[in-house]
């Protein structure tokens, strides 16, 4: 096996003990091999491999995983991170074949605050709206960040020269680049209109862009008002929730916050005893509650942040002022008429959903493309990620992004990577995957 083989498997060790380092002596992971063995002989990914050869990729993968964790005898019984251990091994695998462009990464030192000072140069538009835009790379890339979330989640990718995207970030108002929280109401017109404006400063022709969590609100609302300039967009773990005609559907985030949210549109004196209940949220769940149900401890870690960035994550409810302004911002989001958006909106897209992310609703996502949109939107979902694949799945996000916006082609199918299409009828759906489907067989698989 060659080194890049290891190195994503180091990666795959990384997504686990970032979140909690103890896990892999905690719980022990049993593997059935025979009947891995026989469950990728029928995955589309391998049809090019040798029976041998799958064999003795996870026979080697499992034993330089025993190095770091814990195994037990074999056992048929479900465990979902094993099988994530699995997935990721024959994704390695086939990544050191050639198969797949998955290449891994090694992280990046230093603070967000010395890569923008560094790497990055501050800028500002006639109407004073401030952003930084990378000093390399060449095709020009817009990220709409969470709202009120620090930018840190996105240091990776900020700072990796392997890509070729020139990283143009807006300061958005009310809210701190570093820091995060919202100390300033917005709406989403507001916010649209600021980022046209900086496309206006660096008089650009064409712009991809990147939006995570309730950002694809705002690049829906960009991508409608200047259709022109966006050439593709990718959505991130998109949170559209409270959208006219589509069932609710909230997830467990969604639907424990809303009534601290209400209670603060009501009441804005609770903000600061509700946002200190918040901060103090312990970053580890109690493991012991897990103990003999593998499948819930499963879904339990893959929903987590790294532990290093736990914290960040509520900045923008950890705060009294933020919180009473978050609520403001939801409240707004969802009388946006984002059917109506939905409804217009044809900008080339690929959505990044992580199977287990539990803020937002994937489901609800899906539902509404398939009920408002008239175009088709091409949806890959990863197994083992949850709402930060960014940062966790570093090097799954950047093959993905790559694929789509700089080889203007879907990835392949991978065997912790789904590939989807929604957004239209059944009928013109199979149409499209077909036709998507003819113009990936020269590349390396088929969606």
């Amino acid at each position: 096996m060659a080194s890049i083989f290891y190195k994503l498997l180091d990666n795959t060790l990384a997504e686990v003990c970032r979140r909690e380092p103890a896990y892999p002596s905690i719980f022990p992971i049993s593997v059935c091999h025979e009947r891995m063995v026989s469950e990728y002989r029928q995955h589309p990914c391998c049809s090019e491999l040798p029976v041998e050869a799958i064999e003795q990729a996870l026979a080697k993968g499992l034993d330089y995983v025993a190095k770091h964790w814990q195994s037990k005898p074999a056992s048929d019984a479900a465990d979902p991170v094993a099988q994530f251990i699995c997935d990721s091994i024959i994704d390695a695998f086939c990544a050191d074949q050639g198969l797949l462009k998955l290449q891994p990464h090694n992280g990046c030192s230093g603070s967000i605050a010395e890569l923008l000072a560094q790497q990055y140069s501050k800028r500002q538009t006639p109407g004073g709206v401030c952003y930084y835009v990378r000093n390399g790379g060449i095709r020009p890339l817009l990220l709409i960040n969470a709202t009120g979330t620090p930018i840190g989640i996105w240091k990776q990718f900020m700072a990796d020269p392997a890509h070729p995207f020139k990283i143009i970030l807006p300061e958005r108002r009310g809210s701190d680049l570093i820091l995060g929280g919202l100390q300033q109401h917005v709406d989403i017109e507001t916010d649209s209109a600021d980022l046209a404006s900086i496309l206006d400063a660096e008089s650009l022709e064409q712009c991809d862009v990147l939006a995570w969590c309730n950002g694809a609100r705002v690049a829906i609302d960009l991508a409608n008002y200047r259709s022109r300039q966006i050439s593709s967009i990718v959505l991130l773990g998109p949170m559209i929730k409270g959208i006219k005609g589509v069932t609710p559907s909230p997830s467990n985030f969604e639907r424990d916050l809303q009534p601290l949210l209400d209670a603060v549109s009501k009441e804005s004196s609770l903000a600061p005893f509700l946002s200190q209940v918040i901060a103090k949220q312990p970053t580890s769940p109690d493991w012991n509650r897990w103990t003999n149900a593998p499948i819930g401890r499963a879904e339990t870690l893959f929903a987590m942040p790294a532990k290093e960035h736990a914290g960040a994550m509520i900045a923008n409810l950890a705060g009294p002022q933020s919180f009473i302004n978050i609520a403001r911002r939801v409240a707004s989001d969802e009388s946006y008429p984002m059917a109506e958006a939905l409804g217009k909106f044809q900008t080339r897209t690929m959505v990044i959903m992580g199977a287990d992310d539990n803020i937002v609703s994937n489901g609800l996502f899906s539902a509404a493309m398939k009920q408002m949109c008239n175009s088709s939107i091409s949806t890959l979902v990863l197994k083992g990620g949850g709402h930060y694949i960014q940062d966790l799945q570093y090097h799954y996000f950047r093959w993905l992004v790559s694929e789509f916006l700089e080889n203007h082609q879907l990835p392949p199918q991978a065997a912790r990577i789904r590939v989807e299409a929604s957004g239209v009828s059944a009928g013109r759906a199979c149409a499209l995957i077909s036709r998507e489907e003819g113009e990936l067989q020269n590349t390396a698989g088929l969606p």
